[in-house]
């Protein structure tokens, strides 16, 4: 067996996904077992944990459906040259996903200088054999210090990494649009997060718990509040329709650089809102979504939305602009709406049209999109990404 190295101060077993210990990072105990191939997965600060509040799941469970075939998953933190040739022979793949992480800060004369480690660890990596991959999970960053060194920084991995993920056609098509890849781009879809969230309490239960009518349609905006989600124009479109009957639940952690009507509101919010902000635990994130009727994501630019995949976890219709990947998500399915965000009524419409939705019916479609974004098969597709071939299931 083999324990994976998760948080900087946390182990992740490959047995037992959501069991998490205490270890000393960052290292893999091995005992004996078939051969493997070892990757490097740049993820959050806190690791690639799948219980851990403060970390998208995103990587864990990535790890989790890697590890069948002989694929040993750590997380990474740096990309210095030193450590890159320490690494030699012993790691296989380096998978960049947010690599902003490794350059970005305030201080300029600080940004390039981490540019520069960045770039001699890619480039000494490249030259020394290690299998570079990127997963392309949004085009530029969301808060921007320097707009011209992201690019740059995205041209250099796209001319120096070996294969390029992507989450659906759309952004494949604007990868090659503003960084000219065009070659070894890998269309991976965002795995689901069905088995990561509890979902045992039902939906009155959870409208008790919120203070919600059972006669109302309750919306739910779920996830961290910044500029790019659009909460502004969401809560004004909401203010604009006349329904007493209708709720809109906004619950998330307000970002840093938030600064909208959330924070500075000069009048108070309409009294069918319901603010919650502030982290919202694991174990509480099911009563917010089965409360829900619907889920509302109108994001002003994005890629992908680990929001939309959850919603459809716990089988709520979303409502999404037709930016990005959500609208492959949606698929013309009644799993969801999906509008026009440079229509002036777009969003207006498409509150007023998940109504219409057969409850019973979206719910089942929601949940079985979900299943079809199953880790087995995204997996396999990753291991062709690492120039590897997948272990056959055994007889």
């Amino acid at each position: 067996l083999q324990t994976v190295v998760g948080p900087r101060n946390m182990c992740l077993h490959p047995l037992h996904p959501t069991r998490v210990s205490e270890c000393t990072p960052p290292r893999i105990i091995e005992a004996t077992m078939e051969k493997h191939h070892r990757v490097v997965f740049y993820w959050e600060e806190q690791g690639i944990a799948v219980d851990h509040p403060r970390v998208n799941p995103y990587g864990g469970l990535l790890a989790k459906a890697l590890a069948p075939h002989g694929i040993v998953m750590e997380p990474g933190w740096t990309l210095d040259p030193e450590w890159v040739r320490a690494q030699h022979g012993r790691v296989h793949v380096l998978h960049l996903n947010w690599i902003h992480r490794y350059y970005a800060g305030p201080d300029p004369d600080e940004r390039q200088r981490r540019f520069k480690r960045f770039a001699a660890g890619l480039l000494l990596a490249r030259r020394l054999d290690f299998r570079i991959v990127w997963t392309m999970h949004n085009l530029l960053p969301h808060e921007q210090h320097d707009p011209l060194l992201d690019i740059r920084a995205r041209r250099l991995v796209c001319t120096l990494a070996h294969a390029v993920i992507v989450h659906c056609r759309r952004a494949g098509a604007l990868l090659a649009e503003r960084f000219g890849r065009r070659h070894d781009v890998h269309v991976i879809p965002h795995g689901h997060f069905i088995d990561v969230y509890p979902n045992t309490i039902g939906r009155t239960a959870a409208r008790l718990a919120l203070g919600i009518p059972e006669d109302v349609f309750a919306y739910l905006f779920f996830g961290n509040i910044r500029a790019y989600k659009g909460v502004e124009r969401l809560l004004e479109v909401f203010g604009s329709l006349p329904d007493e009957r209708l709720r809109l639940v906004i619950a998330g952690r307000l970002h840093p650089n938030y600064s909208g009507p959330l924070v500075s509101a000069t009048e108070p919010l309409d009294p069918r809102v319901l603010f919650r902000p502030g982290e919202v635990g694991i174990e509480e994130m099911q009563v917010y979504f089965n409360a829900a009727d619907a889920v509302v994501l109108p994001f002003v630019d994005t890629l992908t939305s680990g929001s939309a995949i959850t919603a459809l976890g716990f089988g709520r219709p979303i409502v999404v602009p037709a930016v990005g990947c959500l609208p492959e998500l949606v698929a013309g399915r009644t799993c969801g709406v999906v509008y026009d965000p440079v229509a002036p009524d777009g969003l207006r419409r498409a509150l007023h049209d998940v109504r219409s939705l057969d409850a019973a019916a979206a719910g089942a479609e929601s949940r079985a999109r979900a299943y079809e974004l199953n880790w087995e098969t995204l997996a396999r597709q990753t291991i062709q990404a690492y120039g590897l071939e997948p272990r056959r299931a055994a007889c």
